[in-house]
Order: structure tokens, then C-alpha cells, then sequence
């Protein structure tokens, strides 16, 4: 698969780049939507598209640090949907946890997710029908059985609504699960468990770039993804459960009920 390949060198080329300045004091502006953006979120862009553009001329390309990435849908032609730089703000309180993120789309449907971590050089790759693998060898998701004891994540975006409803979701399944982690990287936190090292992430609001690459690491390596209600979850869903897929169940049943209005 030549989209695999460019997809592969095109993380890399970015993530390096993203170290050589790992550290350096940043230009910290704030986008619409609230969420903050440095010069390295943008030269990281550039290396992508520019990668990506050279091999697939034709291709379309949605990057989180587009001007009109907020309002822009997901078509049925290819598409390349970009996170330069995922964990902004960890990279810029100097916190070892980002990551270089590439979901190829076709259809409507993830083909191929890519999420590279450039301090630990992990590399996390899956293509549609052909497994999840960390730096070339076969991962699989956890076997853990219950919620109670569950290496647990959680993240949002950054909306006021997001918030509140993050937080109620998150409160009333602390009532009843283990204590949530949150990485400040959606993509370190679904490729953890892709990997078998978490058993389970919840996502509020989050945004394509955020969440495609690693919907596809999960589902690849075994586990399953849905929305707040349980419905699978599509590039529109808003919210996300990822889990093990053993553990699901006992999630679901809380998230449904606190979302209530739109699962009905």
C-alpha cells in the first residue's frame, strides 16, 4: 500500500522535527475553539502536507491547523485528515506525551491510521482487514474484564459544552469505575489501548484529527469503538467509548443513561 508508506515517512519526517525543538520556548496563539497553537503545530503541518501532496496531488487534506479546519466535513473522496501535533499543550510545558497523527479516509471510511510518538519511537499503524501493529509486530487490546481495577482514560475538547458534559458523563462513571487518566493526547491515550495498556479511553467532543488514526488502531487490534449510546462510531460522532471490547458493556450502560436525550 503506497499511502502506507508516505503516510509512515511523513509522521516520521514531522516527529523528528517536533524533537529537534522539544523544549524551545514557543509563540502560543489561541484558535477559535480555544485550543492552543504554536509555530511547531504549524511547520509539522507544512512537513505533512507537503509529503502528502507531492505523492497524491489529487488527494484531499484536512489538518487540524487549517484556517477552515473547524467547519469543513469529511467527503467521499480520499482524504487525509491531519494532527500535527497532538498534545499541544504538553509539548508546551515541556511534557514528554504527543504525538504525529495520520488517518487516510475513503468513503467515509478509515483505511489506514498512523500515530507516532517521537520521544519513545513507537510507531502505531493500522490498515483496514490487517491487524494493528506497534513498530512492525502484532499488538492486541487488554483482557480485562471489569471496570473495577481498569487502566481508565478520559479527554475532552475545548467548548464550554464540552466541558460540562464531559464532566457529568465523567462524574457519575467515577461512581462506579476506577479513578480516569487524562494524557492531554488523544492519541497517546488511543494507542495505549490499541496496545493492551490501557483497557478503555472516553472522548468528549473531540474533532476528527483527534480520533480517526486511532478509532482504526482499536477496532484493528480487537477491541470496539462506539458513541455516548453505544451506536458505532463514525467519522461524524461527536463523542467516543473505546474499550477492550470485554468491558464495553459496563460503560455503555452508564454513558447511555447520562446522555439519555440523544440516545433515545
Amino acid at each position: 500500500m503506497h499511502e502506507l508508506e508516505i503516510g509512515i515517512s511523513a509522521v516520521k519526517t514531522a516527529g523528528n522535527y517536533i524533537l529537534s525543538v522539544f523544549g524551545q520556548p514557543q509563540d502560543i496563539r489561541f484558535k477559535s475553539d480555544n485550543s492552543p497553537v504554536t509555530d511547531t503545530d504549524l511547520k509539522s503541518s507544512e512537513v505533512i502536507k507537503k509529503t502528502l501532496s507531492d505523492a497524491f496531488p489529487n488527494h484531499t487534506i484536512l489538518c487540524e491547523e487549517s484556517p477552515d479546519a473547524l467547519t469543513r466535513t469529511i467527503g467521499s473522496e480520499p482524504t487525509w485528515v491531519i494532527d500535527p501535533l497532538d498534545g499541544t499543550s504538553n509539548f508546551i510545558a515541556h511534557i514528554p506525551l504527543f504525538a504525529v497523527v495520520i488517518g487516510y479516509v475513503v468513503g467515509g471510511k478509515t483505511q489506514l491510521g498512523i500515530i507516532f510518538d517521537p520521544l519513545h519511537n513507537d510507531l502505531f499503524v493500522a490498515q483496514t482487514g490487517k491487524g494493528t501493529t506497534l513498530n512492525g509486530q502484532p499488538v492486541h487490546v487488554s483482557t480485562k474484564k471489569s471496570v473495577r481495577g481498569a487502566m481508565l482514560f478520559a479527554g475532552r475538547g475545548y467548548r464550554d459544552r464540552d466541558h460540562e458534559r464531559h464532566g457529568q458523563i465523567i462524574y457519575a462513571l467515577e461512581q462506579q469505575t476506577t479513578y480516569f487518566r487524562r494524557l492531554g493526547s488523544a492519541a497517546i491515550m488511543l494507542a495505549s489501548v490499541a496496545a493492551g495498556r490501557a483497557d478503555s479511553v472516553i472522548l468528549t467532543g473531540n474533532k476528527p484529527w483527534d480520533v480517526v488514526a486511532g478509532a482504526l488502531l482499536i477496532t484493528e487490534a480487537g477491541g470496539q469503538v462506539t458513541d455516548y449510546c453505544g451506536s458505532p462510531w463514525s467519522i461524524e460522532s461527536t463523542d467516543l467509548v473505546a474499550t477492550n471490547g470485554t468491558i464495553h458493556d459496563q460503560l455503555i450502560e452508564i454513558t447511555r443513561k447520562q446522555d439519555v436525550a440523544t440516545c433515545l
